[in-house]
């Protein structure tokens, strides 16, 4: 048969046991305010407070009990702002970094980059670099150029573009040889 040990106990909110209460070294519990006090010499130190858990100042890291099983936050109860270093984001072994300045956006419609924000992307075996608005207002792309003598691994220049520029004069592009081709009208690239 078990032997039960039974703890000096109260059920009353906010009592506290006093010296005469206890001999040094020995518990007592308070059940309603589920507080654990014990005697040390000639005072009462309550040993642990179920009630509160302070985490205003963490001093340690916090480490789930086990791999991929516990959330911050619910999809109905979630936290306001999240502060962090420059590069500490790790999504499944993916990193976000920043250096500190912009802002990003993210929306059902899309994402926006700050201003002059680059971003490639990658289609078939052509890449395109998308650009922010220039200072006119009007959105640029930033294209490849890629030679035959350098394949399509080694790009050889990058040529910009307005992102629109139907019915727009193209003029004076210069070939590795010197020469110029005078103003083209005809719509070369649209995006």
């Amino acid at each position: 048969m078990a032997t039960v040990i039974k703890l000096k106990r109260s059920n009353t909110a906010s009592s506290v046991p006093t010296t005469s209460d206890l001999a040094d070294g020995e518990v007592a519990l308070n059940t309603a305010d589920k507080k654990i006090y014990v005697r040390n010499g000639g005072s009462i130190v309550a040993v642990a407070n179920f009630n509160e858990l302070d985490l205003s100042s963490v001093d340690q890291d916090i480490i789930p009990d086990a791999n991929e099983t516990r959330n911050i936050g619910s999809s109905s109860k979630r936290f306001n702002e999240l502060f962090l270093a420059g590069s500490t984001i790790n999504l499944g072994g993916a990193t976000i970094s920043s250096d500190g300045g912009g802002t990003v956006a993210i929306s059902a419609s899309g994402v926006t980059l700050p201003s002059g924000s680059k971003v490639e992307v990658a289609s078939g075996l052509t890449k395109t670099v998308a650009l922010a608005d220039d200072i006119s207002g009007s959105a640029i792309r930033v294209v490849p150029f890629f030679s035959k003598a350098g394949g399509l691994g080694t790009v050889n220049a990058r040529l910009n573009y307005r992102a629109s520029i139907k019915n727009k004069a193209v003029a004076s592009f210069t070939l590795a040889n010197g020469d110029t081709l005078g103003t083209i009208s005809e719509e070369l690239f649209t995006f």
